[in-house]
């Protein structure tokens, strides 16, 4: 353990990476229901609809709420990013958090293609291998730290 570092608090970044995880599956819920009532395009502006901040009208409504559900995901995935960097010792979930927040950077960069290109299906089809990359490496986290809890577990009853 270096200085300033903690010990790795295994159980409660699984309770967080579960939460973003839940999240993260909102948001894919939500964009694959836009899509299906084909409202993918209802807001042209980004990143905010026309009423920015406000509560949206019943036209922009489900996609102002797929970007600010993005919003809530980012700033949790940065916030956990950003304390594991400066906070843990645990060099594999570091590298799990920093490949899943790039994935989640290029995935916001491909929601923004998507609405300048009008749906280009190349760059839905990217969007979407994306999200299912992103998806994938926050299981893969949420089962390393699964094992890392069992096998503490383990050491425990052992002692």
């Amino acid at each position: 353990m270096g200085i300033g570092k903690t010990r790795f608090p295994a159980k409660k970044l699984f309770i967080v990476t579960l939460i973003i995880i839940g999240i993260t599956y909102s948001v894919m819920m939500l964009g694959v229901y836009l899509s299906s009532i084909h409202q993918g395009l209802s807001c042209l502006t980004w990143p905010l609809c026309p009423n920015g901040f406000d509560f949206p009208p019943p036209k922009y409504f489900y996609e102002h709420l797929h970007r600010t559900l993005v919003l809530v995901l980012m700033i949790s995935l940065f916030s956990l990013a950003a304390y594991s960097f400066a906070k843990l010792n645990n060099k594999n979930f570091k590298i799990k958090l920093g490949l899943a927040s790039a994935l989640l950077v290029g995935q916001v960069l491909l929601g923004w293609v998507m609405i300048v290109t009008k749906l280009q299906p190349l760059v839905v089809a990217s969007h979407l291998a994306t999200g299912i990359a992103f998806f994938g490496i926050l299981i893969v986290t949420l089962i390393s730290l699964h094992h890392h809890i069992q096998k503490n577990n383990n050491l425990q009853k052992q002692n």
